[in-house]
């Protein structure tokens, strides 16, 4: 719970400091700036379906949504927000991606490829426990709407990928996407990261296997560059209270990756100043 009241602390001064800086265009007459928050989801229970409703048409009023797999942003100004959902949880089909069709809010699916219909069977590292949850069918994927969802990879089996000998990660990566494609008889262009780990050699290994985007679990702007291949979304819960989910929709929380990044650094100094103070025994 502290870690959770310091985070939304933070992201409420970005806020108001983004705030500050909007009027400031709007007073000189300066355009405000395109930006983008990619939004990840995972599952969507029925006893939870009103909690994504009312999330669905807070976006609504806050921002422009548009496809993950985009090039660039619109040439206008403003906010727009992309819907993604790793792992394929037959219960999106249910109760997520009906209230997307009645809002026309397009979204993306990444996919397991060995595990549709069955269900999770991968370690489980924080978030709701959805081990009791089934993947979607093959059926349920090939009959999901192709104009308002789009069909990403999500690796074979959820494996750690940073942690595979280099031939196990290009199956888990190429034998994904052709899979996929084979199924839906269409060009698979994006892949959601499991865990959101990765490493040099597995970016990489993305390229090779032809994907054109790759999304991570750091909650920065989106699509700030044409054809951005490594790409940030912000992790969001059914159960986020209403400020936190309207400040990760704003992108307030991207300074969390700094903080983190600045905490590593500091841990680092600290344990290196101990071994060279530390005395030495014969």
């Amino acid at each position: 719970m502290l870690k959770r009241l310091v985070n939304l602390t933070g992201s409420i001064i970005l806020r108001i400091a983004d705030g500050v800086h909007e009027s400031f265009c709007r007073f000189f007459g300066r355009p405000l700036p395109r930006q983008c928050v990619v939004l990840a989801y995972h599952s969507v229970p029925a006893k939870q379906r009103d909690l994504f409703v009312q999330q669905m048409e807070m976006l609504q009023r806050q921002a422009k949504i548009v496809h993950a797999d985009i090039d660039t942003l619109p040439e206008q100004s403003g906010h727009y927000v992309a819907i993604t959902f790793d792992d394929g949880y037959d219960d999106i089909v249910e109760n997520a991606l009906p209230e997307l069709r009645e809002r026309n809010m397009p979204s993306t699916v990444f996919i397991i490829t060995e595990l549709l219909g069955c269900k999770r069977n991968w370690e489980h590292r924080g978030g709701e426990d959805t081990s009791d949850v089934s993947l979607m069918s093959t059926e349920q994927l090939r009959q999901l709407p192709s104009d308002l969802v789009r069909i990403g990879s999500h690796t074979m089996n959820h494996a750690f990928l940073p942690k595979l000998e280099l031939g196990k990660l290009q199956e888990e990566l190429a034998g994904s996407r052709a899979k996929l494609e084979n199924l839906l008889n269409c060009d698979i262009k994006t892949f959601a990261l499991p865990y959101g780990a990765y490493n040099d050699t597995v970016l990489r290994i993305c390229r090779d296997a032809g994907y054109e985007r790759v999304f991570t679990g750091l909650p920065v702007f989106a699509f700030s560059e044409p054809k951005e291949f490594l790409t940030g979304r912000a992790v969001v819960g059914l159960t986020d209270w209403p400020i936190e989910f309207r400040l990760k929709a704003a992108g307030a929380y991207r300074w969390l990756p700094w903080a983190y990044s600045l905490k590593r650094h500091i841990i680092s100094a600290v344990r290196g100043r101990r071994s060279q103070t530390a005395p030495a025994y014969n």
